[in-house]
């Protein structure tokens, strides 16, 4: 298939990070390329974007600690380059396999000087790929690690990485590592987006702190004003629950709308 075949369209949201609109063959393959990797590949436990739950059950895992990190990698999808796809999806299938799986995931990043052919946002099978190339790096290794270790939480959700525990000397020695693992693997973390260590941090538009969740006020108030003007019952419903699920309190102002 010709590279323009497989898209309908596509359009920049911010610096580097366009979104492709595949064709419903792309869509056809992608859903190909995702049951072929679940079927030989299982997801660790604490990449809650292939869980059910999501970046709620991601975050609540986190309250019983004192201390969190909040790290995203920067331009992730960016950072999977189609020799990348091979080489991780080739442990798995046959090369030639592997390299049309590459060249069929993968597209030509607009704009740029240099030829790099990259993840794309909007694929169905980029989330899986990325989520596979993350946990056969060094960085996936080293947070494979620590969620092992004693004392020590760890959740990935796509770019988001947090992670907990009651030692801040502990953890500050560990996002050295981690920095490090990151570098390491050709994914470099976001200097700007970092939080912590420390006893609050941001993640998702919720505030995370030991024994509590709390959405940002901002988002409270944006999701308020989408409850009270809806006339869609399972929509107003769906809010309700999603602000169920992460503070009670916020959701009794709910009942006054």
């Amino acid at each position: 298939m010709h590279p323009h075949e497989r898209w309908r369209s596509k359009f920049k949201i911010k610096e580097c990070t366009w979104v492709f609109v595949p064709t419903d063959e792309t869509i056809a393959t992608g859903l190909q390329v995702k049951e072929l990797i679940e079927g030989y590949w299982s997801a660790p436990d604490h990449y809650y974007h292939l869980r059910k739950g999501g970046h709620v059950l991601a975050l609540q895992k986190h309250t019983k600690h004192k201390f969190f990190i909040h790290l995203d990698i920067q331009n992730f999808f960016g950072q999977i380059n189609k020799s990348r796809v091979t080489r991780c999806l080739k442990e798995h299938i046959p090369y030639e396999s592997a390299r049309e799986i590459a060249v069929e995931s993968t597209v030509r990043l607009p704009e740029s000087a240099e030829t790099k052919f990259i993840l794309p946002f909007g694929f169905v099978q980029s989330p899986i790929i990325a989520s596979l190339c993350l946990s056969k790096s060094a960085l996936g290794r080293y947070l494979y690690r620590l969620e092992q270790r004693k004392g020590l939480d760890v959740s990935v959700y796509m770019d988001d990485i947090l992670i907990s525990g009651d030692n801040i000397e502990e953890l500050e020695q560990e996002l050295v590592k981690i920095k490090a693992a990151a570098e390491k693997s050709g994914l470099p973390l976001n200097p700007l987006k970092q939080e912590g260590p420390d006893t609050c941090v941001s993640a998702f538009n919720i505030r995370l702190s030991q024994g509590l969740l709390k959405i940002i006020p901002s988002k409270l108030q944006e999701l308020a004003n989408t409850y009270s003007s809806s006339t869609n019952e399972h929509q107003r419903a769906g809010i309700l629950n999603y602000v169920l699920s992460i503070n009670l309190a916020q959701a009794e102002l709910f009942l006054y709308i």
